[in-house]
């Protein structure tokens, strides 16, 4: 009898201790999930269609502002009827360096734009698409940016814009990751100290990949993704979330964009 009251409690000994070390490794594997699951710095699901067609951030916290950002390439806008369509901001291309050849050149419709769409009460912004190599020819385009937009009233940031233009001839395509960083917080830190709000345009593969994220991670970003829900888990403050949107007013394609506001 002895000897049935030893194995049975033995046996109990063995379960709970099996049952401890199954409890310890659920503890353990959730708060490994835990640590390693990334948190958004927006709720990404709440970013939601809404009835006019345009993105809505759903969140009590926050309203959606949308806008649209526009160069030569979307033709002469009529801009009162594009006012009346609900947006409620504009980015303005103020122009560009040629991607291969080099040269600075002024958005041909930068001027009609910025006095049509202040003109209607419209919050504007600025970019600029650049080429630069290197700090000499960055700071020709600062110059010339200040010198477009020393004549309005900017209320947005003023967007530094870099991309790849060609795979095989485009100037920028020998820059280290390190020199576009560079190259971009030069142009940021110009604006800032002009009084101006900056920012810096791009995908996931151009934040992350190409530029050194911990170098701009605090700065104004405007992310570029054509897809249903942003995937970008880090803060941002705007989204254009279409390059294929229609307005009326616009006879052309026009890029989309979402900025939610803290209220």
């Amino acid at each position: 009898m002895k000897r049935k009251r030893k194995a049975k409690k033995l046996r109990i000994f063995i379960l709970m201790m099996v049952l401890l070390g199954v409890l310890t490794f659920v503890i353990h594997s959730l708060s490994s999930q835990a640590e390693t699951t990334p948190s958004s710095y927006y709720d990404l699901d709440r970013f939601e269609n809404a009835s006019t067609g345009f993105k809505f951030y759903n969140d009590p916290d926050y309203e959606s502002k949308i806008g649209i950002d526009v160069s030569e390439h979307n033709g002469t806008i009529d801009w009162d009827t594009v006012t009346n369509t609900g947006i409620d901001f504009a980015f303005i291309r103020a122009g560009y360096r040629g991607g291969i050849e080099g040269k600075i050149h002024e958005d041909a419709t930068f001027a009609y734009n910025m006095e049509q769409a202040q003109d209607k009460g419209l919050k504007l912004g600025v970019y600029w698409y650049s080429s630069a190599i290197n700090t000499i020819e960055l700071q020709e385009e600062i110059d010339f940016v200040l010198s477009l937009v020393s004549s309005y009233s900017i209320d947005l940031p003023i967007v530094f814009d870099m991309e790849f233009f060609d795979e095989q001839e485009g100037r920028i395509n020998t820059l280290s990751i390190e020199e576009k960083t560079d190259l971009a917080l030069m142009f940021c830190d110009a604006m800032e100290e002009h009084g101006y709000e900056s920012m810096i345009y791009g995908n996931l593969d151009w934040f992350y990949n190409q530029l050194d994220f911990s170098r701009i991670q605090d700065r104004n970003l405007w992310y570029a993704a054509y897809q249903d829900k942003p995937a970008m888990q880090d803060r941002f403050m705007i989204w254009q979330y279409s390059h294929t949107g229609t307005l009326p007013g616009i006879s052309t394609n026009v890029d989309m964009n979402i900025m939610p506001v803290k209220k």
